[in-house]
């Protein structure tokens, strides 16, 4: 099932009939060339190990505190892509994250590789639900909605999406969000026309903001399913990538992605999405599980922007995760939860390029002086500083969304 159509899930994610009703397919196609920039942050989910994924290769501190399995190499069949980001250390991209070191290359990529939450913490909820409200500490007031969900409403008559089954924290509270799964069946309600009949009935009369979520979720599902493509027996027909794109080797993630990138195509007013991609808390077996997981998430990423460089409005995909891992390996050859971790970004479509650049934030080192609590990579970049650098660069007149 794509969507979820709770009550109380029409309350966190109407989708506004002003945005998307069932004219919306004919207004999307007049300003295709017009539409909205779009930011994609894709959630790292577990803690991804930064030091493993982009290894100082060369940092005497690290080649003596990490075993050789958690580090990538600079020589061999498994030497990692080195990215020339720093004069005086060899930071190397794993050898499984070689689409990242293409855009690198090409001068659309953006690496932080100590960036985190800056209240310490080491547990996924707490971390999470901070960067999820945009947050600095526990005792910050609540937001009340996602920090992305925020940004999105400032936009106007923009809708967001959950490339899953459900909307992601970031997004909770956004005025025209929704979960999307899937398109492979289009968007009908479930039961098909009984259901949705049914379920206009319940939702025809009334002011209350249940019932106006109700009627509106209707119309943009609607507007939505008139924008997917059909053949002339009405059957919904399979997205089609820019040639030579292929998202299957991503699996999962690489058909939440194309999900993503076909909406980008068909409403020009999608201004944030956002993509899950879990498995990193490491505590064992990291070298095998890591590779797998970043070669996923690489291979999705440079699908879905080869895919894209075609839009005619500019995108930027955001990649976060909620901390990094120790310094030392545990006995287990993982590694534990730790402190700062490695943020991404790059971005294209429109005029293809991408201010930030072959950016490299503050690198703070691993002596025994400088780590975190004696054992940490210390943060040395607020999440937040990472997010309003990218959402500044792709809608600079935007305001930020942090408190």
């Amino acid at each position: 099932m794509p969507l979820l159509l709770g009550r109380r899930h029409l309350l966190r994610a109407g989708l506004g009939a002003g945005v998307l009703g069932p004219s919306a397919g004919l207004r999307g196609l007049a300003f295709a060339a017009t539409g909205a920039p779009l930011l994609v942050l894709v959630n790292l989910r577990g803690g991804m190990d930064g030091l493993h994924a982009l290894s100082p290769a060369d940092d005497a501190d690290f080649v003596d505190q990490r075993a050789e399995a958690l580090r990538t190499a600079t020589a061999g069949p498994q030497a990692g892509h080195r990215l020339d980001a720093s004069a005086a250390v060899d930071f190397r991209l794993h050898p499984a994250a070689a689409p990242l070191a293409e855009i690198w290359r090409d001068g659309r990529l953006a690496i932080w590789p100590a960036a985190g939450v800056p209240q310490g913490t080491r547990s996924h909820f707490e971390a999470q639900a901070m960067m999820g409200l945009g947050q600095g500490s526990r005792t910050d007031p609540g937001a009340g909605s996602g920090w992305l969900a925020r940004w999105a409403d400032a936009a106007g008559p923009g809708t967001a999406i959950s490339a899953q089954g459900g909307l992601a924290p970031e997004l909770l509270g956004a005025r025209h969000g929704l979960g999307v799964a899937s398109l492979a069946e289009g968007l009908a309600m479930p039961g098909g026309a009984f259901g949705a009949a049914m379920f206009a009935a319940l939702h025809r009369d009334g002011d209350d903001t249940a019932t106006r979520m109700g009627r509106e979720a209707l119309a943009g599902l609607d507007g939505i399913d008139r924008l997917l493509p059909r053949d002339e027996a009405g059957r919904r027909l399979p997205y089609a990538p820019a040639a030579g794109v292929d998202y299957g080797p991503a699996r999962e993630f690489g058909r939440a992605l194309a999900v993503v990138a076909q909406l980008a195509r068909l409403n020009p007013m999608l201004v944030a999405a956002t993509v899950d991609l879990g498995g990193w808390d490491t505590h064992e077996g990291q070298p095998g599980r890591l590779a797998d997981r970043l070669g996923m998430l690489a291979r999705g990423l440079g699908a879905f922007d080869a895919d894209m460089a075609g839009l005619p409005r500019r995108f930027t995909v955001l990649v976060a995760s909620e901390f990094g891992r120790r310094l030392r390996g545990n006995r287990s050859l993982g590694t534990d939860h730790g402190r700062a971790g490695l943020m991404l970004a790059f971005g294209g479509g429109g005029d293809g390029r991408f201010g930030l650049g072959r950016h490299f934030g503050t690198w703070p080192g691993l002596a025994p002086d400088a780590l975190e609590e004696g054992v940490d990579l210390r943060v040395a970049t607020d999440y937040r500083d990472v997010f309003r650098q990218v959402i500044a660069e792709l809608a600079p007149g935007r305001p930020p969304p942090f408190l």
